[in-house]
């Protein structure tokens, strides 16, 4: 919440410091096996001053009903039909009045509850993902013009209302992440992430060729073409690991 000072989040409430409002979006399914594990870890945070808001699908597998066991912690939820899963990420930007606004979705975690301790600007928190060989390795950051330099869950964003573009339906994050005009974030000095590797907009033919599209509107042809060879070429390569498993 901005005060005189600008962005200086220090309004003082019984002589304590409050930060900025952050909000936290989680995104649902059908998936009563990870949702609880998603909800601890946003709910068990340290920091208090948190807007959590889930968005359910209209689930038929018991997920309602882990939302509701919590819904104590939850400022606000849903479960309704929608278009996908950017449909209801823009469902929960929507009703997001934070300073800052992150998508935690259900099948990922926070590993740490101090996360949000020391956050007053937008940010990447480091973020352990499994590989397709079964290790977890930490994410790295990559060059913009390849891919979206972070992963989703591990950015904070500040809130500009920005929203996912539906016309993309694996790779509308590299989308959203360009739109907010950032080039490197800082890392956060505390917290860790871990997230599923194994979406769609991971590992789909279509999810690639999706990426090289954006990568030559933002940065030309060359850039690309390159991208759709290195992309194609790491899709052969997964798919004959996952062959000989």
């Amino acid at each position: 919440k901005k005060n005189l000072f600008g962005d200086d989040y220090g309004l003082i409430a019984n002589n304590k410091k409050i930060g900025p409002l952050i909000s936290i979006v989680t995104v649902v399914h059908n998936d009563v096996a990870n949702i609880e594990e998603t909800i601890l870890s946003v709910i068990n945070q340290n920091y208090e001053n948190i807007e959590y808001i889930v968005i359910d699908g209209k689930s038929n597998d018991g997920t309602v009903d882990i939302i509701r066991k919590f819904e104590s912690s939850v400022e606000y939820w849903i479960s309704e039909p929608d278009k996908g899963i950017y449909y209801a990420m823009n469902k929960g930007a929507d009703i997001a009045k934070g300073d800052f606004i992150t998508f935690m979705n259900s099948g990922d975690r926070y590993l740490t509850t101090d996360v949000f301790d020391n956050i007053t600007e937008a940010c990447f928190i480091p973020t352990i993902y499994k590989t397709h060989l079964g290790k977890d390795k930490w994410v790295n950051v990559r060059n913009i013009k390849h891919s979206i330099p972070y992963c989703h869950q591990g950015m904070v964003f500040k809130n500009m209302n920005i929203k996912y573009d539906l016309e993309y339906k694996y790779a509308a994050d590299y989308d959203y992440f360009l739109r907010h005009g950032y080039d490197v974030l800082p890392f956060s000095s505390s917290g860790k992430i871990f997230y599923d590797n194994r979406g769609l907009s991971s590992n789909s033919w279509e999810a690639r060729k999706e990426l090289s599209l954006i990568i030559k509107k933002n940065f030309g042809f060359y850039y690309g073409a390159r991208s759709f060879f290195l992309f194609s070429l790491k899709y052969v390569v997964i798919k004959i690991i996952n062959f000989f498993k």
